[in-house]
């Protein structure tokens, strides 16, 4: 399966630096901008199945993409409570990040940098967050595509073989062009795709899992940081969790091609006077 991660755009929040959480926070005109840039870009891209966040800034993003597609929202969008932004605390909600943070005592400043445990009491801790946003992941995953056949004539190859091998050009002798002949002939399976439309951590947490560094995190908080997601950026994850072995493999991270150039509209007190 390939899973199509899509951060929702600039909300009027992000604008503002006021930390969001739970509430519904609408796109600003720019994340209006950047959604339906995204919904360009994808609006030829066949999906199987379509996830977003409940909150609103995700849905509507979402929206954007699927009415591009030429589809209605309200039928195609699966709205999954596990991939909620994480809630860093109720009473926090809607304050400016400078003012929020001054409110921290030293101690929780620290345990909220190295621990990811650590949440406040109306709040949940990242720990927590990771939790369900990987048992979201993984149940996505097994939406994929059965794999393939074993060929019993084939012996395995272990890891670092296959790793030595992947950049050899081997030159097209007879049995080579056999084996690809009889390659070509099995059946394929077509690759199932997901489009999931969330925040900024639960993508953080999507590829964190793809690339087995989710311990990372564990060690240290902080650390989920060095992962940057822009807002209505494009990362791809090919999974599948039904073969011998679990597959996992990161195509692209935190891709926004699609918003080169974009710029906030002026507000209506900056906008230029009609001429006369």
């Amino acid at each position: 399966m390939y899973i199509y991660l899509v951060r929702h755009g600039q909300s009027v929040w992000n604008a503002e630096e006021r930390h969001q959480g739970w509430q519904d926070v609408p796109l600003s005109p720019l994340g209006e901008q950047q959604a339906a840039r995204i919904g360009q870009r994808l609006k030829d891209q066949s999906f199987d199945y379509y996830f977003s966040s409940p909150i609103y800034r995700c849905y509507q993003t979402a929206s954007a993409i699927v009415e591009a597609q030429g589809k209605e929202p309200g039928s195609t969008l699966e709205r999954l409570e596990g991939l909620r932004e994480g809630r860093l605390g109720a009473r926090f909600e809607g304050m400016f990040m400078k003012d929020m943070i001054k409110e921290w005592s030293k101690e929780e400043k620290r345990r909220f940098r190295d621990d990811y445990t650590f949440k406040f009491d109306d709040g949940e801790s990242v720990q927590e967050i990771m939790a369900r946003s990987l048992e979201i992941f993984r149940q996505i995953a097994l939406l994929s595509e059965d794999a393939p056949p074993p060929n019993p004539e084939e012996d395995e190859e272990d890891e670092d073989s296959n790793a030595a091998s992947r950049d050899v050009n081997r030159p097209a002798t007879p049995e080579v062009a056999k084996a690809n002949d009889e390659d070509a002939a099995r059946p394929r399976i077509i690759q199932k795709t997901a489009l999931v439309v969330a925040h900024k951590i639960n993508v953080q947490m999507f590829i964190l899992q793809a690339l087995d560094a989710t311990e990372a995190v564990a060690r240290r908080q902080v650390n989920i940081d060095r992962l940057e997601i822009s807002n209505c950026a494009l990362s791809i994850i090919e999974v599948n969790l039904k073969g011998k072995h679990p597959h996992y493999r990161l195509l692209s991270t935190n891709d926004v091609n699609h918003l080169s150039g974009l710029k906030p509209p002026p507000k209506p007190e900056e906008a230029p006077s009609a001429a006369k």
